[in-house]
């Protein structure tokens, strides 16, 4: 296959996985989610929610499982199904991220965002697949869907609240290759996997440097751009919003309970138009118990290579534990974005 053809074939195994979903409640059931079709005759599949690393054949049992899961759920959100496709595809991957949604028995509207990364072979079948759930959102939507306590759901006595136990670390093996061609195929492409390591670089050697760098440089961003998470919404800001300093002094306050706070495990999802990532977010307490939780940004850029949207999400597990811990919030004191703003600028 030539690029636009491995790029085509990626972007095809997500849009099958969301027309899956997306289209579950008029069907009355999920179809089309893990087809043997799409993936190598060995795999692997990874995600926090499962505890880390699982290699499975091409046919598994994944897609009947995912079936049951979904009836299961749909019992008691009945409208459940996935919204809001946007996709970043490259010759060896494609990352995306969706809209989880539904309406409960009692008519409560309940969401999370979910992210999701695949790597390809030659063939372009899939060769590793990795999940995340956003935190804001998915603990609570699945201790309803399961009828369980969240404490249950999450495996963390006390979640989201003191003693904020930290949740299991995740040990990870991705492949040697990046899920892109390399060296890329377009200056774009170039430009975008130089700018996602410039921000892993701004964390990453932050703790040996005393600072952070590199990271919201108003020099990246279109004179207008969008912010989003599902924690903050969606915001219109100017290229200059302060989020450089911000980060700098978010970093000093969360070393004093951290002091190795870093992020690792990059990997990369760059197109013609953007780029994705994911990374681990972690670091030691003074006792060395660790902390972590798996970040995912995607990024939308102009014909310049400047930033037009921004988006974060922090997978559940880890998210509150390690965030708790360093702030003393709560989940519930969490939800607010400004509690967590006056901790860091220490106002």
């Amino acid at each position: 296959m030539d690029r636009d053809q491995q790029i085509a074939r990626n972007l095809a195994v997500a849009e099958k996985f969301f027309d899956g979903y997306h289209h579950s409640v008029e069907r009355g059931a999920l179809t089309l989610a893990f087809d043997p079709v799409d993936f190598a005759d060995e795999w692997v599949f990874c995600s926090p929610f499962l505890g880390g690393e699982q290699v499975h054949p091409r046919d598994s049992f994944l897609a009947e499982g995912a079936v049951a899961n979904h009836a299961t759920i749909s019992a008691r959100i009945p409208d459940y199904k996935m919204d809001d496709l946007r996709a970043w595809p490259t010759e060896r991957g494609c990352a995306w991220r969706w809209r989880v949604n539904g309406h409960d028995l009692d008519g409560r509207h309940r969401e999370f965002w979910e992210c999701l990364f695949t790597w390809s072979d030659d063939a372009g079948k899939v060769t590793r697949f990795e999940f995340y759930d956003d935190w804001f959102g998915f603990p609570q939507t699945l201790a309803y869907a399961y009828d369980q306590p969240i404490d249950d759901v999450t495996h963390i006595a006390s979640y989201g609240h003191a003693p904020f136990t930290p949740g299991p670390t995740m040990a990870i093996h991705p492949p040697a290759a990046p899920p892109y061609d390399d060296p890329p195929a377009t200056a774009s492409v170039a430009h975008h996997v130089d700018l996602a390591q410039r921000w892993f670089g701004g964390y990453h050697e932050s703790v040996t440097r005393g600072r952070v760098e590199g990271v919201f440089d108003p020099r990246d961003f279109a004179p207008r751009w969008t912010l989003f998470s599902p924690w903050l919404g969606e915001r219109e800001l100017d290229a200059d919003t302060g989020y450089d300093a911000f980060s700098a002094v978010e970093q000093q306050r969360i070393w004093t309970r951290l002091p190795d706070y870093r992020m690792d495990d990059l990997a990369v999802w760059p197109t013609d138009d953007g780029c994705a990532w994911r990374w681990r977010v972690h670091g030691h307490t003074d006792d060395g118990t660790e902390y972590e939780f798996w970040e995912q940004v995607f990024v939308l850029t102009d014909a310049d290579g400047l930033i037009v949207r921004f988006e974060f999400f922090d997978d559940w597990q880890g998210f509150p534990q390690t965030l708790g811990y360093v702030t003393g919030l709560s989940v519930d004191e969490l939800w607010d974005p400004a509690n967590y703003q006056r901790w860091a600028t220490g106002t």
